[in-house]
C-alpha cells in the first residue's frame, strides 16, 4: 500500500539525498490540539467507567499530568492529488508528492527485540502507523473498546502498560473534522523524556534513534530521522509534480536516473491552476 507525502521540491531533493524523513513533535504541529483533544476525550471516557481510579490516569508516564513520552510523528495522506493539500503542504502546487511504501518503510526502522521465555529473538518496526479519526463517535467507540476489555491495570503492570500506550496511541488518532479531506495516515515514534535515558552511559546505547532539534515558528521542535530504505529496497516508489511545479516530467525522470533511483515512477497532477 502506497502513502503519500506533500513537500517542495527543495525537500523532496534533500530526501532523496538523505534517504530519510524527519518525524518532529506532534505538539509542535500545524494543528494546536494536537494529542490534547484526544486526551481530554479520553480522560471524560476513562473517568466514567472508572470513577475511583482517575489518580492512575493522572500520574501515569504516558498519558498523565507530567507524561515522560516523546511523540514524533510524520505525515502522509491518502490521497495522491489533492488541491487542498497542494495549497497547504506542497508549495501552493509547485511541489511535489512522493508515493511511500509502508511495508519498507517499517522494514528499514525496527529493533532487535531479545528472545524471552519460549519466544525467539526477533525484530520489530518501531515505527507505528495510525489511520487518523476524524469522527468523534467513532473516536469514542475506539477508547470504549480498549477500556471494556483491558484487565487488572491497577496490580497488573504488563496491562497497566497495555492501557498506558493503548490510550497515547488513540491520543495520537484522533484530529478534529476540520482536517478530514486529508485522509490523513501518520506515522508515529515513540521516545521516552526521563533524564536517565539522556545521563546514564549503559542506557544511551540502547536508544533506538538520536533526537535532534531545529527551529520554527512554533518553538524548538525535537525530531528524529525516519529511514526510506534499506539494503533491500526503498520505500519511495512514485512521485507526483504539482499542478504549478515548472519541473518537467523529463527532467525529473533524467535526474532520477542520474542520481540512481530509477525506478521511481513520475507522473503529472491531474489538476490545474493558478
Amino acid at each position: 500500500m502506497l502513502i503519500y507525502h506533500y513537500t517542495t521540491v527543495d525537500t523532496f531533493l534533500k530526501i532523496l539525498d538523505s534517504k530519510a524523513i524527519w518525524a518532529s513533535d506532534l505538539s509542535k504541529m500545524n494543528d494546536p490540539q494536537e494529542f490534547t483533544i484526544g486526551i481530554e476525550l479520553i480522560k471524560k471516557f476513562y473517568q466514567k467507567k472508572f470513577p475511583d481510579l482517575l489518580h492512575w490516569f493522572e500520574n501515569d508516564r504516558f498519558v498523565g499530568l507530567d507524561n515522560e513520552q516523546l511523540l514524533l510523528g510524520c505525515s502522509f495522506s491518502e490521497n495522491p492529488d489533492d488541491l487542498s493539500q497542494w495549497r497547504a503542504y506542497g508549495d501552493d502546487g509547485k511541489g511535489v508528492v512522493i508515493g511511500i511504501n509502508r511495508r519498507i518503510l517499517s522494514a528499514s526502522n525496527t529493533l532487535t527485540i531479545p528472545a524471552f521465555y519460549k519466544k525467539d529473538e526477533r525484530t520489530a518496526s518501531f515505527v507505528h502507523f495510525h489511520k487518523v479519526i476524524y469522527d468523534k463517535q467513532e473516536f469514542e467507540n475506539s477508547v470504549k473498546e480498549l477500556l471494556d476489555n483491558i484487565g487488572d491495570f491497577i496490580n497488573d503492570t504488563v496491562e497497566s502498560f497495555k492501557l498506558s500506550i493503548g490510550l497515547s496511541r488513540l491520543a495520537c488518532s484522533f484530529k478534529s473534522d476540520f482536517y478530514k479531506t486529508e485522509q490523513e495516515i501518520r506515522a508515529i515514534l515513540e521516545h521516552s523524556k526521563r533524564s536517565d535515558i539522556y545521563l546514564d552511559e549503559s542506557l544511551k546505547k540502547h536508544k533506538l534513534f538520536d533526537v535532534k532539534f531545529r527551529l520554527s515558528q512554533f518553538g524548538l521542535v525535537p525530531y528524529c530521522k525516519v529511514n526510506l530504505s534499506n539494503a533491500d529496497a526503498s520505500s519511495i516508489q512514485t512521485v507526483k509534480l504539482g499542478p504549478k511545479c515548472n519541473i518537467s516530467k523529463k527532467d525529473l525522470e533524467f535526474m532520477l536516473l542520474a542520481t540512481g533511483n530509477k525506478d521511481i515512477l513520475v507522473s503529472t497532477s491531474a489538476g490545474q491552476y493558478r
